[in-house]
């Protein structure tokens, strides 16, 4: 499957799919009402203390998020496989590779951990009397991360749609994101590209808003309208990366 054609395809399962798309929508508005209550607000005179209540519903967020996560992928795999998907199949979905997609996440925050830590101890031991080379060993350094945290993307998918562990998920990601690494950063361009197309229309949306409708309501309006792009959007994400997958040669192409 194309580059084209994958997209193309997530958009068609994010339009058939306005169930779960308003499900994803609820946990995100939640989210964003959560933060406008209870984080920074915009313009105050200094910065306050984070809310204990913000940083607990952070904690709890993330966690659902894998959750939501392993539940979409899920659905997305039933319903391309299948081409049919419901609510029960998502929270089935959860429940079983929660664990799974936890550890992957894990792996993949101690991969950047590690580079994090390499670079900062570059720039301390050589930062004082060599910063040209201080600089070039940390750009070094901090695109050997990237490079190997993009080789692990696809591990969420392989762990689900061929019902791989955490370790076989890794391997396999690795090898097919090295074989497929292009094909992967055209869908991932054309994605950014479209999102953060909508996202200049939001804004600007916003701004001329903010001028009728003032202060919180006009926040809350915001984002009920964001919650609902993220939520549409990010199954075509879900939908267009789970396609191409599927796809490969080595796994069972999807239905038509």
């Amino acid at each position: 499957m194309g580059i084209g054609e994958s997209v193309k395809k997530g958009f068609s399962i994010s339009k058939q799919s306005m169930g779960l798309v308003m499900a994803l929508f609820v946990f995100g508005f939640v989210w964003n009402l959560i933060s406008l209550f209870y984080g920074p607000q915009p313009g105050a005179a200094e910065t306050p203390a984070v809310s204990p209540i913000l940083i607990v519903a952070g904690i709890v967020f993330i966690l659902l998020t894998i959750f939501v996560q392993a539940g979409s992928l899920g659905y997305v795999r039933d319903k391309i496989k299948k081409g049919s998907a419901g609510m029960a199949e998502f929270m089935s979905a959860g429940g079983k590779y929660y664990l799974r997609l936890l550890l992957i996440g894990l792996v993949v925050a101690l991969v950047i951990g590690v580079f994090v830590l390499l670079a900062a101890i570059v720039v301390s031991v050589l930062g004082a009397k060599m910063n040209v080379l201080a600089i070039i060993l940390a750009i070094v350094l901090a695109s050997f991360g990237i490079y190997f945290v993009i080789l692990l993307f696809l591990a969420p998918y392989v762990a689900v749609a061929d019902e791989q562990g955490v370790i076989a998920s890794i391997k396999q990601s690795v090898a097919k994101v090295r074989k497929n690494i292009l094909a992967l950063l055209g869908i991932s361009l054309i994605l950014i590209a479209i999102g953060f197309g909508i996202g200049l229309l939001l804004g600007a949306g916003f701004a001329g808003l903010s001028l009728v409708i003032k202060g919180m309501p006009a926040q809350i309006l915001f984002a009920l309208l964001s919650s609902f792009v993220n939520a549409y959007l990010g199954l075509v994400v879900t939908g267009s990366f789970m396609s191409f997958y599927l796809a490969l040669p080595s796994n069972t192409p999807p239905a038509e």
